[in-house]
């Protein structure tokens, strides 16, 4: 397994020839529109210096000729779109943007979407959405064209006259600078009473609010709002760096189905998954570093008897809610498994050693000291361990494990300073790390979450990295593909049946978890024509298993492929063989290489007919 992997921006520059493919591909299996129209393909050009609105008009004019959900906006590599005014899809209407592949050097970035310096147009929504919304390779920036951060977001609302699912489907979209938002919101903001968000590929980065600490976010519904409701909510490989909350759910609100995987969660503010009304959700194979920053302060907490909330995610009782629910406490299925947490060590020194913390102790507030929140609390342990909950569960947990980020996005001054003012009503304080970078949309992207830790590097599903896959290890990413599928029912059925498939019962941390490559004997043996031969994989591997005869002359492939960590049984059928004695060998090789070989056995069977 590569440790120091490219980022994932660093992509080749494909061929004309090889995007057509690919853009078809897209129209025919990704993009929902009506078939029975005539898809029709817009390209937008970029805005040249001192023109603005080029993208406001496209979408308008498709507006304008009934055309919208049967357009696809092909937006420019490295282009630059200045937005005049929000941009409006009506209900019942799907509005769809695309760009190639990112390369790696400047021409070929992903587009960046921002917003006019002129202060007499309404700058609230980039989109206001009273339908879909698809974007796949898309750089939205929350700031003008002088790179004054601005609060505007992605907004999905209901028509009055039509009460019917919004579906929000963002593929490698970069999602930059957004601080507390219209409507106290997240960069994404639900006002809607059936959504369904899909975000694959995506990065959240510098979404940080001066003023309030727990803005800006991902993904969250209006403040103070009542009536709205997630149907389902999916993140897969998906960065969050710099962020107040991800996700945030309040009042009488909260998600059906919340599912996290492969996602790399680094410097949030406060709470990353909140609250704890959760009746379906799963967190898998992500990785948490310095979240939950604010930490814990045992006098704010003394409504819940001083305990912390954790820097991951909490359950809570349904008792607690405050609201009804259509579901009971035994309904409620939440898996928290192959992930990783760690505060770094100037974060929890700077808590305890600071100039306020040292007025605090020295005149005996102890409890208005931050202390490093742990990774969950103790009645989230309890609901996870607890016979009485079995669809709630957690296994494969990496507590105080440091990956080692390559270059990790972080201001540590800026950031201290910020935690200060905020501990103790300080004044405002910018904290993004180089905004300046996105501004001048600097690509590739500087920072690179990539890390080093050889623990978490195999800690996931199937031996893969820890976190976000996509951006962070490519390589790996590819080989993730493969098995995709597989992991996500794996998953599905966890959660299902509160049982890790395969293994049973998971109220522990698995010390079943399989250490070395294996190849059993076959059985029967001898055997007449058919037997099994069984082998286990620690890591994702490439395995070739094959049969010799005796004079070392290869007679046939049993298996070969890529193969996930666990445990795999074929049969071998000698059915048109002479009876005898023959060999199989197992090579398992390194899944970046399918080459390098890692491991090879060899042993006998006998044939008798």
């Amino acid at each position: 397994m590569k440790k120091n992997s490219k980022k994932r921006f660093y992509f080749k520059v494909i061929s004309k020839t090889t995007f057509l493919i690919l853009f078809f591909m897209i129209v025919l299996l990704i993009i929902p529109l009506n078939t029975s129209a005539q898809t029709d393909t817009v390209q937008v050009p970029s805005d040249l210096p001192l023109a603005e609105g080029n993208l406001n008009a496209a979408v308008k004019n498709a507006v304008d000729a009934g055309k919208l959900s049967n357009t696809i906006f092909l937006l420019e590599s490295n282009g630059y779109y200045v937005l005049t005014d929000s941009i409006l899809v009506p209900a019942g209407e799907h509005l769809t943007m695309i760009t190639p592949e990112p390369g790696n050097t400047q021409e070929t970035a992903p587009p960046q979407i921002r917003w006019t310096a002129n202060d007499d147009v309404n700058r609230s929504y980039f989109f206001l959405c009273y339908g879909d919304l698809t974007l796949k390779n898309v750089w939205l920036l929350c700031a003008d064209t002088e790179g004054t951060q601005l609060g505007a977001c992605i907004i999905f609302r209901d028509n009055p006259l039509e009460m019917v699912q919004h579906k929000c489907n963002f593929d490698g979209v970069i999602i930059d600078y957004f601080p507390i938002t219209t409507l106290a919101g997240g960069s994404v903001t639900v006002a809607c009473k059936n959504f369904k968000g899909t975000f694959k590929n995506s990065y959240w980065k510098n979404c940080t609010d001066q003023y309030y600490r727990y803005y800006g976010r991902a993904v969250s519904f209006p403040y103070l709002s009542t009536g709205y409701h997630v149907d389902s909510l999916t993140f897969d490989n998906c960065t969050f760096s710099n962020i107040g909350y991800v996700y945030m759910q309040e009042e009488g609100e909260y998600g059906d189905n919340v599912h996290f995987n492969h996602c790399t969660f680094h410097n949030v503010v406060m709470y990353t998954l909140e609250s704890g009304w959760w009746y379906n959700m799963s967190v898998t194979n992500s990785i948490f570093l310095n979240t939950y920053m604010f930490g814990h302060i045992p006098a704010y907490s003394s409504s819940d008897g001083g305990e912390p909330d954790g820097g991951t995610i909490q359950i809570d009782s349904i008792a607690n809610f405050g609201f009804d629910v259509p579901v009971s406490e035994q309904d409620r299925h939440i898996l928290f498994t192959n992930n990783s947490y760690f505060i770094e060590d100037w974060l929890s020194d700077w808590m305890q050693n600071n100039s306020k913390t040292e007025w605090h102790r020295e005149n005996g507030y102890e409890d208005m000291i931050p202390v490093p929140q742990p990774m969950m609390n103790s009645r989230t342990i309890t609901f996870l361990e607890s016979e009485s909950f079995p669809y709630m569960n957690k296994a494969f947990l990496y507590d105080s494990t440091d990956p080692g980020f390559v270059n990790a996005p972080t201001n540590i001054d800026t950031l201290k300073e910020f935690l200060l003012s905020k501990w103790w009503s300080g004044p405002d304080w910018s904290w993004a790390w180089k905004p300046e970078n996105s501004i001048n949309r600097l690509w590739p992207l500087e920072e690179n979450m990539a890390y080093t830790n050889d623990t978490l590097l195999t800690a996931g599903m199937g031996g893969f990295p820890l976190g976000d896959l996509y951006h962070w290890f490519p390589d790996e990413y590819e080989q993730w593909k493969v098995q995709e599928n597989n992991e996500k029912a794996r998953i599905n059925q966890w959660l299902e049946t509160g049982n890790d498939p395969g293994v049973g019962s998971i109220k522990d941390d698995y010390t079943q978890k399989i250490k070395h490559f294996t190849l059993d004997q076959n059985y029967p043996n001898p055997f007449n024509p058919t037997t099994q031969i069984k082998y286990s994989v620690p890591k994702y591997s490439y395995i070739s298993l094959k049969v010799y005869n005796q004079l070392g002359q290869e007679v046939t492939t049993i298996s070969e492929g890529y193969r996930q960590a666990g445990t795999h049984e074929v049969t071998f059928d000698g059915t048109g063989l002479a009876s005898g004695v023959y060999f199989y060998r197992i090579t398992a090789s390194n899944p970046s290489t399918s080459s390098e070989q890692s491991f090879v056995e060899t042993k006998k069977l006998l044939l008798v007919k």
